[in-house]
């Protein structure tokens, strides 16, 4: 356990500094809202700012990641002999970006909170679909981003195993991991036997004060994007421990 509080830690300091910044990004959104509710008096447009910075969160893990990986390629050596195995390390690394993420979410939940609270008097139907919505949309951005960061741990170490080995043509093989991957998941996902294998137990989301058709969903979906991310990850756990060389 001490062992791991310790690796946890030290990639926690690879990516303080990006994580505070966003924080006082944050804050700078917060502000942005409210110049926008003084200069339009809508207050309709006053969660643009803070609606584009909660979706754009999206991002926030996969960019973290690669702050934190591209700072252990400057010492690639020490990090892969590591004593620890290559699960453990790029786990450390996930969970960091996953907890900086969430706090920083929360704060911008907190931020919207208070001003649908502080400008709109809303009826206990609108508030059950808006906490809902709210309660929905934060795991799935979660979900989204971890697809996206799967992808960029994979593409990273794919990265560092071929360039000694084919040097600038590297980055072709790159291009054709994120266009192979791509190409066939559409053709699965557009396929019968995706939807007989991923369409049970209904999740359908509804929400009667929204002027919005039901949302399909179904815990199948959930089940099979879990899978794809965890292969991903241990694929590129495999690579870092069986390919890549310093």
């Amino acid at each position: 356990m001490t062992a791991w509080s310790a690796l946890f830690k030290k990639d926690f300091q690879l990516t303080r500094t990006v994580f505070f910044i966003g924080l006082v990004m944050n804050f700078l959104v917060l502000l942005l809202t409210l110049y926008v509710d003084m200069s339009t008096g809508d207050n309709l447009y006053l969660f643009i700012p803070l609606l584009a910075a909660i979706v754009l969160h999206i991002f926030y893990l996969p960019v973290i990641l690669l702050i934190s990986l591209r700072t252990e390629a400057d010492k690639l050596h020490l990090w892969l002999h590591s004593q620890r195995s290559a699960p453990t390390l790029l786990l450390s690394k996930v969970l960091n970006g996953m907890v900086m993420m969430a706090v920083s979410l929360i704060i911008l939940y907190l931020m919207a909170g208070l001003l649908i609270t502080t400008r709109f008097h809303l009826i206990e139907a609108y508030w059950t679909d808006t906490l809902k919505a709210a309660l929905l949309i934060f795991p799935h951005l979660f979900i989204i981003s971890m697809m996206i960061s799967a992808f960029v741990i994979l593409l990273w170490s794919i990265h560092h195993a071929l360039k000694y080995r084919i040097g600038h043509w590297t980055w072709l093989a790159l291009l054709g991991a994120v266009i192979l991957p791509s190409w066939v998941g559409a053709l699965i996902d557009s396929s019968k036997p995706y939807k007989l294998l991923t369409q049970w137990v209904d999740l359908e989301m509804n929400f009667p004060t929204f002027s919005i058709d039901p949302i399909p969903a179904y815990a199948g979906e959930y089940l099979y994007h879990f899978i794809v991310i965890i292969g991903l990850f241990y694929l590129s756990a495999w690579v870092i421990d069986r390919k890549v060389e310093v």
